[in-house]
């Protein structure tokens, strides 16, 4: 596993380098963001098109189309939530590996739109202000899980509701203590992926949350995303059924992906040049 850890901590050494000097690295982050949106919500089962994605992650273009809207919106919320974990892995830096819950419900929020910022879009948008009985709606879609749901994508066990805030509590703690701390950053992040998914918290959103709270933790050290490819959507949801230690290869095997995708553009770059020249 060292071995492994350190073939990912080289590749994205070289990669990180190149996106601080290769003229193409603005246009390698844009193509790499769109791929996160894209994925990360193909895995739950929403498949964006190409329109639905430009409007929803250029919101200084036209405004888009009524029929866009839905999409635009979600797509919105999906990149406020990337920016703040980019962010707060800046702010915070390596040194820190607690999650607190307050960074967990912020990701969930930004997510939803429940954010004064996310809703005023929103009214700008669809050009009228949301009714109270929407706006109580959305506070109830905020807070835990109430029900097991029959019908979902995931279809592991995962916590009765009285559990959950008691589950949800432990795994917030067991982030700040000298064990996770020591834990290597892959492992830090593909155990609280894992073990947030046992608990699923949220009706919506659930896997999204895990996923970006992983990636922050990933963030922190100066790792790129883990971007877990839609075509891996089956081996993923059954990773939850298994151990912490077989997902943490998937996360792994998607992260190397990732990479080697990179590295393979830059050296795609390098050979045009020679090309031309």
């Amino acid at each position: 596993m060292k071995e492994r850890y350190q073939d990912i901590d080289d590749k994205n050494d070289a990669l990180r380098e190149l996106l601080g000097e290769h003229p193409k690295a603005p246009a390698f982050m844009s193509r790499f963001e769109r791929a996160w949106v894209y994925h990360d919500n193909a895995l739950e089962g929403v498949v964006y098109n190409e329109p639905e994605l430009a409007a929803g992650l250029d919101p200084s273009g036209a405004p888009p189309e009524a029929s866009l809207l839905p999409a635009v919106l979600d797509i919105r919320n999906h990149k406020a939530a990337i920016d703040f974990i980019r962010e707060e892995a800046r702010t915070s830096g390596r040194k820190a590996s607690a999650v607190p819950m307050a960074t967990v419900k912020r990701i969930h929020d930004l997510l939803l739109g429940n954010t004064p910022e996310a809703q005023a879009m929103r009214a700008q948008l669809e050009r009228r202000e949301r009714t109270e009985k929407e706006l109580a709606k959305e506070r109830e879609r905020a807070g835990l899980r109430k029900d097991m749901p029959l019908h979902r994508t995931y279809f592991h066990d995962i916590a009765q509701p009285a559990k959950i805030q008691g589950l949800l509590d432990k795994l917030i703690e067991f982030t700040g203590s000298t064990e996770f701390r020591e834990y290597h950053p892959i492992k830090q992040a593909a155990t609280f992926q894992f073990q947030f998914l046992q608990v699923f918290p949220f009706s919506e959103h659930s896997g999204k949350v895990a996923r970006m709270t992983s990636n922050l933790i990933l963030a922190r050290h100066g790792y790129l995303p883990c971007i877990i490819h839609s075509i891996d959507r089956q081996r993923y949801y059954e990773s939850f059924r298994g151990t912490p230690a077989s997902f943490r290869v998937l996360m792994m095997d998607a992260m190397e992906n990732s990479l080697d995708n990179g590295l393979k553009y830059f050296r795609d770059q390098a050979r045009r040049y020679r090309a031309i020249n």
